[in-house]
């Protein structure tokens, strides 16, 4: 992607966000120098990811298969086998009408899934097996705390302020219909590196294309500062 349109994207995403209530934290408007001028204040928030996230998973298609995350809470994976400390993150979403993130699970992460505003969010779910296939037995969900039959191909429609738990194994595709769609995810702590599996898996994805400077920094800058 190219850096003005990541700029513009995280500029529409700040509005609408806005336009549902949704209010982020100072830091969603740090500039790339205040981020620099912080340094060594910022490690724990760049090493956990805290931060603006805008991916196209097919490039050039960001409008049809792409999402904005913006994560303010995460803590630390290592410390999960010890059952202390935050273990816990927290995300906001957005999908734009008809953009689609494409099937993908966790085999360590649980997640709680909502939609807080706009259009219906549509949850598309696969139940992976042990052999790394689609296993077609039913399974059990949570949609807010009433628990559901559920099978592979099925199809999840959830209307603002609806939610559902999403366990480790079972992959979910998702889009918005219906209008742009806010969305909320608190999920056990988890390391995005490592626990999430495409399905089928992506290629690298390119880097971007720095064609102005930056105003706003994305976890993929991190390492740079």
């Amino acid at each position: 992607m190219r850096r003005s349109e990541i700029d513009a994207i995280i500029d529409e995403t700040i509005e609408i966000f806005a336009a549902h209530g949704a209010v982020l934290p100072p830091f969603a408007h740090w500039t790339p120098e205040e981020w620099r001028a912080k340094g060594e204040a910022t490690r724990i928030m760049r090493r956990r990811f805290l931060g603006w996230n805008v991916v196209a998973f097919e490039p050039g298609r960001f409008e049809r298969s792409g999402i904005v995350v913006f994560t303010t809470r995460m803590g630390d994976h290592r410390m999960l086998a010890s059952g202390h400390g935050r273990l816990y993150g927290e995300k906001l979403i957005l999908v734009r009408d008809r953009q689609r993130v494409p099937y993908h699970f966790h085999k360590v992460k649980t997640e709680d899934f909502f939609n807080r505003g706009g259009g219906t969010l549509e949850i598309d779910l696969l139940r992976i097996g042990a052999d790394g296939g689609i296993d077609d037995t039913p399974f059990l969900i949570d949609r807010d705390g009433l628990l559901a039959e559920a099978r592979s191909g099925e199809t999840l429609r959830l209307a603002p302020g609806e939610g559902v738990t999403l366990d480790p194994g079972i992959a979910h595709a998702f889009r918005a219909e219906g209008g742009d769609t806010v969305c909320g995810e608190i999920s056990l702590v988890n390391d995005d590196a490592t626990d999430n599996y495409f399905v089928p898996a992506l290629p690298t994805l390119p880097p971007i294309e720095e064609d102005v400077p930056a105003r706003r920094l994305v976890v993929a800058d991190y390492p740079g500062l």
